[in-house]
């Protein structure tokens, strides 16, 4: 289920095209690295599969060469608990940042280590307005492309609805 986001975003699909202008980041040109790649989406997809809550936000992408590292922002339509699943192949150190900014109030994103053989979740707090999510593998920028991804997807849980007592007579 590889769902690229919305929009122009950072090469989901790299080309062997011919590389763009001068200072741009150069497309991937290796077609082993391609075909590692798309092995590393199918399996990240496996690991991403969406739950039946609602999906706030769902984001993949490449996590190494010169457009590693991606993020998105997405609206969360109301306060309530919600699940952050994240998940990398083909990497080890990965890390997701998710967040939101209120006037006033610290800026604490919750940073999640990423074990790239299965998925890591958590459960968080969101307030109504936007979340952010961004995932990155630190190290130097000038490593070289391996085919290397990640993703993040975060759902609503639902609220439990309760029965209504019934009087006794």
């Amino acid at each position: 289920m590889h769902i690229p986001a919305a929009g122009p975003g950072p090469g989901h699909t790299p080309t062997a095209d011919p590389a763009p202008a001068r200072g741009a980041p150069k497309p991937y040109s290796d077609r082993l690295v391609l075909e590692q790649e798309a092995r590393n989406y199918a399996e990240l997809d496996r690991l991403l599969a969406p739950l039946p809550e609602p999906v706030i936000l769902y984001d993949v992408g490449p996590l190494d060469g010169p457009l590693r590292g991606f993020g998105s922002t997405e609206k969360v339509p109301a306060s309530g608990q919600y699940t952050v699943n994240a998940a990398c192949v083909g990497a080890s150190g990965a890390k997701v940042a998710v967040g939101q900014e209120h006037p006033g109030a610290p800026f604490r994103p919750i940073e999640l280590a990423l074990d790239c053989t299965k998925t890591t979740s958590q459960v968080i707090a969101l307030q109504q307005g936007y979340v952010f999510a961004h995932l990155l593998l630190p190290g130097p920028g000038d490593t070289p492309w391996t085919g290397a991804v990640g993703g993040v997807l975060v759902t609503r849980i639902p609220e439990r609805v309760t029965p209504a007592r019934t009087a006794a007579r």
